[in-house]
């Protein structure tokens, strides 16, 4: 599926793109590109949006099972951070919250603890929302946000990390704000990862859940189009895995941040400049466990999903050691196909002495590895491709 630019409608450059073998879904053709217009940087080609649809429903999960649904410490402290912020750019708690994209409900949770009398959630992951119900007491509604209908009004609309994964994020802007008209004045919080240059991005920093790329100048115009006026701006590079960028904006009209024009160039290279160090790095962290991979046993991928796709989409991994079989600690993922395998429950698999598991995430390798020391106890070979995350 080839797309225009987000922002601007316009025509776009695709800078890179490969095969993916996407979790639960046919192999598709990924990439990334530049609107020559606006500069804006969108998935193109993309996932057609049903597909993701699907996959989002049955497939997607953002809580790790050897947390048992707690979230981690980074999540508390970036959500105590917004209930603050949110706090000193309003000057006060809003009465009411609506938060798209609510997830498992802990953010929505917190804001309900520091005292905002209203809270409720938009979701699309029916897992998600069993666990807000279930651990936090939070309501959500089963919607895409994409088509979601509003049907009250709140004084706080937030969006952490959900407009990355929108195809069209500027209508859902716009009914926003069309949904706060008839108050005094409304207020959005946005949350999105920060393009900036290649050398802040993590590794997998573009993956085919996000489908637009925002740096400070499209995120302050996307909202300006919507008819909001940003009157806070928070950024970090290096708290998290990846630069992060915040944004506070009212249906008021006043003074605003000045929008400066982004040369469609800059971001060209940008990618470009990404894209060789991406496939270079996954590359050199197969390369590093070569040796181990090929001795006798069997070797699994442990974790369907993201990292997976990118770990084989990067690397000759494929064509370099024959892959015996996929699995994942997550039980909705169980049974599910990302290529030529079904993922299958670990107890399920005869492990012996000798096997292998590659450990294809970036960001929870750490966690993943402690969680296997059953496996090691048996002599089975973890193996970590990525070097440790100081952050």
């Amino acid at each position: 599926m080839i797309r225009n630019c987000f922002l601007c409608h316009g025509k776009v450059d695709n800078i890179f793109k490969s095969q993916w073998l996407l979790p639960g879904l046919p192999q598709t053709e990924i990439g990334y590109s530049v609107c020559m217009k606006c500069g804006s940087v969108c998935q193109s080609p993309a996932l057609a949006p049903e597909k993701m649809d699907l996959y989002y429903r049955t497939t997607a999960v953002y809580t790790n099972p050897g947390r048992e649904e707690a979230p981690s410490a980074s999540k508390i402290r970036d959500v105590n951070e917004q209930v603050h912020f949110i706090e000193r750019g309003m000057s006060r708690l809003p009465q009411s919250i609506l938060q798209i994209g609510s997830s498992d409900g802990f953010t929505l949770s917190q804001f309900k603890n520091a005292g905002v009398p209203e809270v409720m959630g938009i979701e699309l992951s029916e897992a998600a929302i069993a666990i807000a119900k279930r651990r936090y007491g939070v309501h959500s509604i089963n919607a895409n946000a994409e088509t979601y209908q509003f049907a009250d009004s709140f004084e706080l609309i937030l969006l952490t990390h959900v407009l990355e994964h929108l195809y069209e994020p500027q209508k859902l802007l716009q009914r926003c704000n069309k949904s706060q008209s008839s108050l005094n004045e409304g207020f959005i919080y946005i949350e999105v990862p920060l393009l900036t240059d290649s050398n802040t991005l993590c590794p997998g920093f573009f993956t085919f859940e996000h489908t637009n790329y925002y740096n400070e100048f499209s995120l302050l115009k996307s909202l300006v189009l919507a008819d909001y006026t940003p009157i806070s701006i928070i950024k970090h590079l290096n708290s998290n895995l990846s630069p992060v960028i915040g944004v506070l904006a009212t249906t008021k009209k006043q003074g605003s941040f000045p929008i400066s024009t982004e040369p469609a160039e800059k971001n060209k290279t940008i990618l470009a400049d990404y894209w060789n160090g991406e496939v270079e790095y996954w590359q050199s962290c197969v390369n590093s466990a070569m040796k181990l991979l090929q001795g006798p046993g069997n070797v699994y991928l442990w974790g369907a999903g993201i990292h997976t796709c990118q770990l084989l989409a990067n690397t000759t991994l494929l064509n370099a050691v024959p892959i015996a079989g996929l699995t994942d600690s997550s039980q909705i993922k169980w049974h599910m196909t990302q290529g030529n395998w079904e993922c299958q429950p670990p107890t399920q698999i005869d492990w012996q002495q000798g096997d292998k598991v590659i450990i294809s995430s970036f960001a929870s390798q750490e966690e993943i590895y402690k969680s296997l020391q059953w496996l090691r106890d048996k002599g089975v070979i973890t193996l970590r491709l990525h070097p440790p995350i100081n952050r």
